[in-house]
């Protein structure tokens, strides 16, 4: 049993920092977020265009949160 409490405690712990690291990431504005993924040989080849993505994303998600009209 005490098996399963630490797997339990475990994953309360990884949900916790899960939740923490995406807090931080989505304080950061999109071109501090796209300089911070950036690395030399990215798929998206600058951070001009992972910016694009953020920002698409980001208006992705706020569409998606944002309840209809009754």
């Amino acid at each position: 049993m005490s098996a399963d409490i630490t797997r339990a405690a475990a994953i309360r712990g990884a949900a916790i920092v899960f939740a923490e690291a995406r807090a931080a990431r989505d304080a950061l504005t999109p071109r501090q977020a796209a300089e911070a993924a950036y690395y030399p040989g990215h798929r998206l080849g600058s951070v001009d265009a992972i910016e694009q993505l953020i920002i698409r994303q980001r208006q992705q998600a706020a569409a998606k949160a944002t309840p209809l009209a009754a």
